[in-house]
């Protein structure tokens, strides 16, 4: 997902710092890392530490004189952060899609997360929304009456029979799969988050509309939407893992799956506050109670601890950029993250870059034919402030552009 910087004339070249207890980066090793008593070396001020000390050794044992760090989503807030924290390490951030404020909770957007989502799927097809409303509603309404079981099992194509303590969770299933084709709703097929293809909100729109004309049933329409990004373009799988697919998680946006899901669970269970709940008033999606005392009691009863977002927003001064410099802050309109990220200029070395037609960090990947005008106006744009901060540093730079 960060294609485009290979792309940038950078010398001597580009380095990517992995994470720690993401990847293979495990100090406990892969089983005792994801205890709660290994976790507790798993934080942001944590990482960002680390990836100073090897920036630190690398100008030194590398002769390099100046840095531009770059990242997209929770990379993006790592190298803001970067900036702010090691100006004399970092001198240049571009952060893609960062929602520091969201994360900070000063931000306060016009639209919420799922309904930039909703609007995202409404402009595909404006029908598109109100058969997810209504699917969903014939959802709740099925479970209600007798044989529920083997009608959900079969509108779904479930692998294990369907049941009513699965609800809440297929729910979420569904739920997860719109809100991340939105997310990577990029103009051309990518296996970001699967194998999907071009444009997929257009072509899971699609998907319902064929399926209404074929058998007029909304939730079966809502159904082979959620297959698309379950089972990508390939479409190998007969039947769906609704618990393999999909981990609830203290984000409301999911946590992925595998050991890294564990890793952003904790990080969201001890420092991050993040996305809003859908409503079904402003959003297509069912009305979600997801508060503070929730996911403190989801924390809390998983590992032993509870978010303190107040401590995380100090320790990055509470998403307010007004002293900081040499900082683009990009966000395309068609990512739902973007409603928590930095849209408008701070400062003249605070800069706001937007992309019309963009979804999660389009603007990081790799040049492509089917790029929009507007991300390819804002890689120029990118690249013209780099330069010129870089050219305005007194030291003798390393990065040739």
């Amino acid at each position: 997902s960060s294609g485009i910087n290979a792309e940038w004339p950078l010398r001597p070249g580009i380095v990517f710092i992995e994470h720690r207890y993401y990847g293979q980066s495990l100090p406990f090793g892969p089983e005792e890392s994801f205890t709660n008593e290994g976790l507790a070396y798993l934080s942001s001020i944590q990482a960002t530490a680390d990836f100073a000390e090897i920036i630190a050794m690398l100008k030194k044992e590398r002769n390099i004189t100046q840095v531009v760090s770059f990242g997209g989503s929770y990379g993006g807030m790592l190298t803001a952060w970067m900036r702010l924290r090691y100006p004399q390490l970092v001198d240049v951030a571009v952060a893609a899609s960062a929602p520091l404020p969201m994360m900070a909770q000063t931000a306060h957007p016009e639209k919420a997360f799922f309904q930039i989502v909703t609007d995202d799927f409404a402009a595909a097809d404006a029908k598109c929304p109100g058969i997810v409303q209504r699917g969903f509603t014939k959802l709740y309404a099925m479970v209600k009456t007798s044989g529920y079981q083997e009608a959900v099992t079969a509108a779904f194509s479930l692998c294990a029979p369907f049941n009513s303590t699965q609800f809440d969770h297929l729910v979420g299933w569904v739920r997860n799969s719109m809100l991340m084709m939105a997310m990577v709703d990029y103009p051309y097929p990518a296996d970001f988050f699967g194998r999907l293809p071009a444009w997929p909100v257009t072509a899971a729109c699609n998907m319902m509309l064929d399926e209404m004309k074929k058998s007029g049933d909304e939730l079966k329409a809502v159904a082979v939407a959620a297959g698309l990004f379950y089972n990508g373009t390939a479409g190998t799988k007969q039947c769906f893992d609704i618990y393999d697919e999909f981990i609830e998680c203290a984000d409301i946006t999911g946590c992925g799956t595998g050991p890294e899901a564990v890793a952003w669970d904790w990080q969201c269970c001890t420092e991050f506050q993040l996305a809003t709940p859908s409503n079904n008033v402003t959003d297509m999606f069912p009305p979600l109670t997801w508060n503070t005392d929730v996911v403190d009691k989801y924390c809390k009863a998983k590992y032993g601890v509870t978010p303190d977002p107040v401590k995380a927003s100090l320790s990055y001064w509470s998403a307010d950029f007004t002293s900081a410099s040499n900082i683009i802050f990009s966000n395309g309109l068609l990512d739902p993250w973007h409603a928590g990220g930095v849209l408008e200029d701070v400062n003249p070395t605070v800069k706001a870059v937007i992309v019309k037609e963009g979804a999660h960090h389009l603007d990081m990947r790799g040049s492509d034919p089917a790029d929009p005008p507007s991300v390819i106006a804002a890689r120029k744009t990118e690249v013209a402030l780099i330069k010129k901060w870089l050219n305005s540093q007194k030291e003798k730079t390393s990065l040739d552009f």
